[in-house]
């Protein structure tokens, strides 16, 4: 595939990023109904979250596959296939009238989510030439984080005028919508490789990835020295080492990790994991905070809580024109130590601060995303070579997811870990009730002190890498 013409390539962009808002509704809007689908369809407060985690769950474990099937046979043509597996099951989620119907409809959908964000770093970089990556990258960066940080807004406002069910089916219109100009737009593949498709590394990956994800999802409540935890963790590690022994063997690997040998790249993906990772207990805590502590009307709460999506759709874009300009590692420099003064001033809040206070914490950490993300992406496909895109998409992708689902299950082990410690009692949910907003007080800043740790980590790397990237250059 060739660079696209002007027109066209932003064509491309605005498909990937209309599906790329999507998938972060689809990671954050679902959370805000679960209490209306436990009730309607008749299952525990426990087991309705696997609504949620049965999607990530499964696009994370699967999106090298599909990142290698994309450099194989066309980044394109999976590209399109997902749009309309995940427009299928997303209508299949929303006729659905019991809880095994909509965990079906979910792992369908993440199947659907993994072949396009595998694929979709790599077609922006066949579209866009190389000064403009950094621009298109950050456009496609804060579609993923609007999508993330405005689904318990829109959630709310579905839940409250319609019925759950309208979380699914509202979109569908967009996915098909993007499905049609994707078949218009879309370059075409270049002639498959000539490569075969490593079928038991996929398979290892998978056994690797999905316990592990499963036992961090269930290690709180079952307890972290069960057979349930245990045997998940166990299975992972035997699973990964294998992969990785196969993987350094096979002549055509479902993952070359040659790749990692890069410097730079390794080191964007430590990165993106620590902000992620440090970032995801906000969608977990910040509600409870607003509602449970300060008093905030849910309502109201979701309004201010709209206002960061808006830092991210203003500054993402111009982050990634400056990384063009500039260069990206002093930008992503930046953007991490200014995240993690927004985390370390919310380590200041109690229960008597105003709103407001919180705003501007939360606007603080998402101006340090958004800065972060663009050059961060662009250096990934950077040091990538041509026909690794997909794969090196991937890797990226499977990062990310990885490092939100890690981040959310140890917020809430510290966070309710933290709780049950003050309270003298094991506590799994937000209760209310004297000494409790204490209580989650504690929980609240253990978590974050957490998130701090991991940022400061990756803001070190960050580091490292700039002084790899001097030198190379």
């Amino acid at each position: 595939m060739k660079h696209s013409s002007d027109k066209r390539k932003w064509l491309v962009l605005t498909v990937i990023v209309i599906k790329m808002i999507i998938d972060g509704l689809d990671q954050s809007m679902l959370n805000i109904a679960l209490p209306t689908i436990s009730a309607s369809l008749g299952v525990s407060s426990g087991a309705v979250v696997w609504a949620v985690s049965a999607y990530a769950i499964t696009a994370s474990a699967t999106v090298l596959f599909f990142g290698r099937l994309g450099d194989i046979v066309g980044k394109t043509r999976f590209y399109m296939i997902g749009i309309a597996i995940y427009a299928l099951s997303t209508l299949f989620g929303g006729i659905a009238n019991s809880f095994a119907m909509l965990v079906i409809s979910r792992i369908i959908q993440g199947l659907g989510a993994s072949c396009t964000m595998a694929n979709s770093q790599g077609i922006i970089a066949t579209v866009f030439p190389k000064e403009q990556r950094g621009k298109a990258l950050g456009i496609y960066g804060g579609a993923l984080s609007i999508g993330t940080l405005a689904g318990p807004t829109l959630g709310g406002i579905v839940v409250t005028y319609m019925d759950w069910q309208y979380i699914f089916l509202l979109k569908v219109p967009f996915a098909v919508a993007a499905l049609i100009l994707g078949i218009m737009f879309f370059p075409k593949d270049d002639p498959a490789q000539k490569e075969r498709l490593d079928y038991p590394g996929a398979f290892l990956y998978l056994m690797a990835v999905a316990p592990l994800l499963y036992s961090m999802q269930i290690g709180f409540t079952a307890g972290y020295s069960s057979i349930q935890f245990l045997s998940g963790v166990i299975v992972s590690v035997i699973a990964f080492a294998a992969f990785i022994f196969m993987q350094r063997r096979k002549p055509e690997p479902l993952l070359d990790l040659r790749i990692f040998k890069n410097p730079i790249y390794s080191v964007s993906l430590f990165t993106g994991f620590a902000l992620f990772f440090s970032n995801s207990f906000r969608n977990i805590i910040i509600p409870f905070y607003m509602q449970g502590v300060l008093g905030t009307p849910p309502d109201v709460a979701g309004f201010y809580m709209s206002i960061s999506p808006i830092v991210l759709i203003l500054v993402t874009p111009i982050s990634g024109m400056l990384s063009d300009r500039v260069g990206g590692e002093r930008l992503a420099v930046l953007g991490q130590i200014v995240n993690l003064a927004g985390l370390m001033l919310m380590s200041t809040l109690n229960k008597d601060s105003h709103v407001m206070m919180l705003v501007v914490c939360f606007c603080i950490a998402s101006l340090g995303t958004a800065l972060f993300q663009a050059p961060n992406n662009a250096l990934i496909v950077a040091n990538l070579p041509s026909n690794k895109l997909g794969i090196g998409g991937s890797v990226a992708m499977a990062t990310r997811n990885i490092g939100m689902s890690m981040g959310v299950a140890a917020t809430t082990a510290v966070l309710y870990g933290s709780m049950s410690k003050y309270l003298g009692h094991q506590v799994t949910g937000y209760v209310s009730g004297a000494g409790h907003g204490d209580a989650f007080m504690s929980g609240m800043r253990n978590s974050l002190y957490v998130s701090e740790i991991l940022c400061v980590c990756g803001i070190a790397a960050s580091m490292i890498r700039m002084k790899k990237f001097s030198r190379r250059e």
